[in-house]
């Protein structure tokens, strides 16, 4: 592995030369990478009505709809360990990079080609692996490129992308299928991050740190047994993975929870009139009946269109859906949209302000600042979570802020533990580990789990029930306070000398 010469480096307390525009960069593309995941999210309302995709009287219906975020969240943690396994072998990082990008952009717009769902379950599985080359290599380029005193905000400016980000994701998908009545042209919109791949090809590599001499590699055994040992990188992991639950299921159901709780159609002769020109004349004669003046709930209207056209439901119901929409009734993109609004919101506040409060902390001599405030910001969530749940609108939408803002307060300060905690030379690795434990234990089962409980009683019911994990984060955190000052103070320790591990 090369390093550069000393002037480039920077010095133990300077950042290396051409950090902050690959700071800039980065940002950039993480802003895009969390775009891609929520547009999945913004539209899952409208893919529920797909018969295409999801057929009217498939009992398994929102399980697989769940499994659609699974199969991104299971490739992303198997490869991200391959990158990271290539990033500890010196493997240039802008062309990993680079390559993830455009994989990812590829895939993911053609996700809104889908002819069915397995064709849609390929698509998310390829997404995985490009966002995979991406994020623990991203991450290490970061943490190496940083002194040790700097890598909390900058971690936090890295990782505003996740909120704003996200936010986007909701506001461009929602937008984009509530302007044309269809999901699939939400997707088309991320075939743009093509751009940011090339880019990623031109940009020139940044020096590795001076005591990386490329000479020894540790096995992936011997990382893992080393962070096993480390208290506080074991403990920030597990109390990241409860939070990754709550936050992959609850992005990925909670924009059709509103819909389905909030929704109201009712079929009336003008809706019927819009329907002759979509329709079958006999399929809208099967739903005259239903022009009876109810106004129906979303399940309630769900199960008389499937009874009203029987097994051709399965290709008309989304249009009849969109048809007897009342005026009054919020829209699926119209909700993700609010939800996107308050989403940035509460993640840029909950990220600066978690970065300033473990600094100011960290500065007192605190104990485990940055636990402390991951494990705080978990605590606070708790009743905001439920608070959004039984509350009706607009209040849910104040809770859904304040949830939000707790939630995502340990962002800057858990991605900081992680970086500042492990040795340079195994930290891609670190990083690739941990990214792979957060998604298997974390939001790769909660989206189809949380649909599995909801398919059997309600979403509300399966909510509740993640409140449980938020819980769990706040413990774990809490724990690892007490072990951060020596995990970091070993991490920080010149490396001696010994015998190189084999794989």
């Amino acid at each position: 592995m090369h390093t550069g010469p000393a002037t480039d480096s920077g010095g133990a307390d300077q950042p290396v030369t051409g950090a902050r525009a690959a700071l800039m960069v980065l940002l950039a593309i993480n802003l895009f990478n969390y775009i891609d995941r929520q547009v999945l999210s913004a539209v899952l309302a409208q893919l529920e009505l797909d018969g295409t995709i999801i057929h009217p009287e498939d009992p398994a219906g929102k399980f697989k709809l769940g499994l659609l975020t699974s199969a991104f969240m299971v490739t992303y943690m198997l490869f991200s360990p391959v990158f990271g396994w290539l990033d500890g072998r010196g493997a240039r990082r802008w062309v990993i990079l680079g390559v993830g990008v455009t994989v990812w952009s590829l895939a993911s717009g053609a996700s809104g080609l889908a002819t069915g769902y397995w064709v849609l379950f390929a698509t998310r599985c390829l997404v995985g692996i490009g966002e995979a080359a991406y994020a623990p290599v991203a991450s290490a380029m970061l943490s190496d490129a940083y002194p040790a005193r700097q890598r909390g905000p900058v971690l936090a400016a890295f990782n505003l992308a996740i909120p704003v980000g996200s936010a986007l994701g909701f506001g461009i998908g929602g937008l984009i299928s509530m302007l044309t009545n269809d999901w699939r042209p939400a997707f088309w919109f991320t075939f743009s991050g093509l751009i940011l791949g090339a880019l990623c090809f031109t940009r020139k590599e940044l020096p590795r740190p001076t005591g990386m001499t490329g000479e020894a590699h540790p096995s992936y055994g011997a990382v893992l047994k080393a962070l096993a040992r480390n208290r506080s990188f074991a403990l920030c992991c597990a109390g990241m993975t409860a939070i990754t639950f709550v936050l992959g299921g609850v992005a990925a159901w909670v924009p059709a929870y509103f819909f389905q709780r909030e929704a109201r159609f009712e079929v009336t002769p003008a809706a019927l009139t819009k329907l002759e020109e979509k329709l079958p004349a006999d399929a809208v004669s099967k739903l005259r009946p239903l022009a009876d003046g109810t106004e129906r709930t979303y399940p309630e209207m769900k199960q008389a269109v499937t009874n009203a056209l029987g097994a051709s439901a399965e290709h008309y119901s989304d249009k009849v859906f969109v048809a007897s929409t009342t005026a009054a009734s919020p829209s699926s993109g119209g909700l993700s949209i609010i939800f996107g609004g308050i989403l940035v919101i509460g993640g840029i506040a909950a990220t600066v302000t978690g970065a300033w409060l473990g600094e100011w902390l960290r500065k007192r001599k605190v104990r485990g600042a940055y636990f402390w405030v991951s494990a705080g910001g978990a605590a606070f969530a708790i009743p905001c979570f439920l608070g959004i749940l039984y509350t009706p609108l607009p209040f849910s939408w104040v809770f859904a802020f304040l949830a939000i803002f707790g939630l995502f307060l340990y962002t800057g300060p858990g991605n900081t533990i992680l970086a500042n905690v492990v040795k340079s030379d195994i930290r891609g690795t670190a990083f690739a580990i941990n990214v792979f434990i957060i998604h298997a234990l974390g939001d790769v089962i909660s989206p189809p789990l949380i649909g599995a409980v909801a398919g059997r009683t309600s979403l509300q019911f399966a909510f509740t029930l993640t409140t449980t994990m938020i819980a769990a984060g706040a413990v774990l955190w809490f724990l690892g306070a007490k072990h951060l000052e020596k995990d970091t103070a070993i991490a920080e320790a010149p490396a001696t000398p010994s015998a190189p591990a084999t794989e």
